[in-house]
């Protein structure tokens, strides 16, 4: 059993590591880095949304790596552990251990860790040896990340003309309502964001914070006071201070961001990297709960990866005779779950719910998107008033 900072020689051929953590559910992932301790791009990032890079390869909560095909450019490979869901590494005993080879139980961490770096595979002198590491970060995987030089904000360029371009973009959305025999609704609008591991791309390269812009301008032309409700979510969810257009680029540089995120109350919410959306409907349905007024249109964005399927259900059925109606936006070809059955979904007083998946959503046009969004809303105002939903002014 090796102790804190000691080292050991590991045999020739492919090294399988087993990491665990005693009573805690954890994730684990590898970071290949170069002789600068950094990566070399954010694809050195091994995790459950990206389970393979030169030579290592993530295989439930094992690493295993080839050392044949790690590229010479790549001297260490750290292997991590952080927390799924709540809580800290306090007082958790953190293993990791080779298979037929040296192991390692970190000791006791007491700071508020919720990632840390348990192990390190490393190139020495062209051999192949383990360090016992158990390093550990309070500021959660995006601080180990930013260390080793990995992108994790996605943040995007603010732009000067983000708000004249949002009022043409409501110009788009108040023709779309007028064709749907809408014109003088009258709603609240809400947004909840997938910030899950697979969104990582979207988020960085912009297409996120544009989402965001294209669906406040909906906010902007219905909503009386022009906010738009957001939510955050993956693992954890966060509800966001509300937006609006004039703040919108220091919002966006705030709030658009993976990991972790700072709720309306103050909070700061690691939000982990898997997919949870029962915790945030349900979090959606208490809010507006407390808050009866217009009808409320929630655009759910989400790049796939739905698994709690019956949850999700029970939800929507019950939540059939509220005045909330949800608009799930598919980003891709990811697997969507009950989302792709919403049209047949029975037990609900009216069909609350809709569903459209699109490949590139930077692609589509603002007259498309807003007709897709808002084609099935009328449908659900006509069902509710027919119910007698309380629809506000409407």
């Amino acid at each position: 059993m090796l102790r804190k900072g000691e080292n050991a020689a590991l045999d020739g051929g492919r090294v399988r590591v087993a990491v665990s953590a005693a009573g805690t559910p954890i994730d684990v992932s590898a970071v290949l880095l170069g002789d600068d301790r950094r990566v070399r791009s954010d694809d050195d990032l091994v995790f459950f949304n990206h389970p393979a890079q030169d030579g290592v390869r993530l295989e439930g909560a094992e690493i295993v790596i080839d050392p044949d095909a790690v590229p010479d450019d790549v001297s260490t490979i750290a292997l991590v552990a952080s927390v799924d869901g709540p809580g800290t590494f306090d007082g958790v005993t953190l293993r990791a251990g080779v298979h037929g080879g040296p192991r390692f139980e970190a000791p006791a961490m007491a700071e508020g860790e919720t990632v840390a770096v348990v192990v390190e595979v490393y190139r020495r002198a062209g051999a192949w040896k383990l360090r016992a590491v158990g390093q550990g970060w309070a500021s959660g995987l995006a601080g180990l990340a930013t260390d080793l030089g990995v992108d994790v904000t996605g943040e995007p360029p603010v732009e000067a003309d983000l708000p004249e371009r949002i009022s043409l973009r409501k110009e788009t959305v108040r023709v779309s309502l007028e064709k749907k025999g809408i014109g003088g609704l009258r709603a609240r609008v809400a947004v909840a964001l997938d910030a899950s591991g697979s969104m990582r791309r979207l988020f960085k390269e912009g297409v996120v914070a544009e989402i965001v812009e294209r669906m406040a301008a909906i906010a902007l032309q219905v909503d009386d006071d022009g906010a738009l409700d957001a939510w955050i979510f993956a693992t954890e969810f966060a509800r966001l201070p509300p937006l609006r257009v004039a703040e919108i680029g220091a919002w966006t540089r705030d709030n658009v961001r993976l990991h972790e995120a700072v709720a309306a109350d103050g909070s700061r919410v690691s939000l982990g990297g898997r997919n949870n959306e029962p915790q945030v409907i349900e979090d959606i349905l208490a809010y507006y709960e407390t808050r009866p007024g217009e009808p409320v249109l929630v655009l759910f964005f989400s790049d796939g990866g739905v698994a709690k399927s019956a949850q999700i259900a029970r939800l929507l059925r019950e939540a059939s005779d509220r005045a909330v109606f949800w608009q799930f936006i598919g980003l891709g070809h990811g697997r969507y779950g009950i989302l792709e059955k919403l049209d047949t979904l029975d037990g609900r007083l009216v069909d609350n719910a809709g569903f459209f998946a699109v490949d590139d959503i930077a692609t589509i046009t603002d007259t498309e998107l807003y007709q897709r969004i808002l084609s099935e809303f009328p449908t659900w105002l006509n069902a509710a008033k027919t119910q007698g939903i309380p629809l506000g002014s409407n």
